[in-house]
């Protein structure tokens, strides 16, 4: 059971809203909710020719040391989906993304799995924090593009492509800080305030890119985790203590 659409020739008729094609972890349909509560009207299937998935944006060496964003690459191709949004979502959703400080829209054209052609924006990595070479992302980002690919229905080949893709091994003390933040990322994203999150990153990514020395980068890092670590605690407690329907 796949999270396609069936294509309806009617649907580049609404020139007000924005195609955004989604390859990383905005593949996962929980994932893509949860960041910023967004509505999405349809999605389909498709490849990006000539362009490759690259795993070049700076994101925090610790917790997770990069992200996903498309860049030119002659005769490669990255598969995804073609997500139909208002203004207002698509707005929401580069608030979620780090509000324009990390990616940069580029305008693609992608091919659909039904042979079509749709005009989309996709988000690559800004030359100021772009790294020169990729580096592997965690294994719970690489899970979430994975299953993604699988829920969407993507190609087998392009599947098996993502399964071969190398991890970065964290500690049980950095996993433990990953889930929390990214389950408060989700938190604030499903109330329409995904920036709240996205300037907690931005913040530890500029300490983690900056000149200061190591000991001054962890009472900084500590300074501000703390306060954030006991309210995603704490959210995290009241999700588990909430009663099922």
């Amino acid at each position: 059971m796949t999270e396609t659409s069936k294509v309806d020739s009617s649907i580049d008729q609404n020139q007000e809203d924005i195609w955004n094609f989604a390859f990383g972890s905005n593949l996962h349909p929980e994932k893509l909710k949860g960041r910023a509560n967004l509505k999405v009207k349809e999605c389909f299937p498709g490849k990006l020719k000539d362009w490759r998935l690259a795993f070049n944006l700076r994101g925090i060496s610790w917790l997770e040391p990069s992200m996903a964003g498309v860049e030119p690459a002659p005769g490669d191709e990255v598969h995804g989906v073609l997500l139909r949004m208002s203004p207002e979502e698509f707005r929401k959703l580069v608030l979620s993304e780090g509000e324009n400080h990390a990616y940069r829209q580029v305008e693609v054209e992608v091919e659909t799995y039904h042979g079509t052609k749709q005009k989309a924006l996709a988000f690559s990595a800004l030359d100021s924090r772009k790294m020169p070479e990729d580096k592997p992302p965690t294994l719970r980002y690489l899970e979430l593009i994975r299953t993604g690919a699988r829920l969407r229905g993507l190609a087998p080949d392009y599947i098996s492509r993502l399964d071969s893709l190398e991890h970065f091994e964290k500690g049980p003390l950095t996993q433990l800080i990953s889930h929390l933040l990214f389950d408060m990322m989700m938190f604030f994203g499903s109330i329409g305030k995904p920036q709240i999150a996205s300037r907690l990153f931005r913040t530890l990514r500029w300490i983690d890119g900056s000149f200061f020395p190591g000991s001054l980068k962890w009472l900084l890092n500590i300074t501000i985790l703390t306060p954030a670590l006991i309210l995603a605690a704490i959210l995290s407690l009241r999700h588990q203590l909430r009663p099922k329907s």
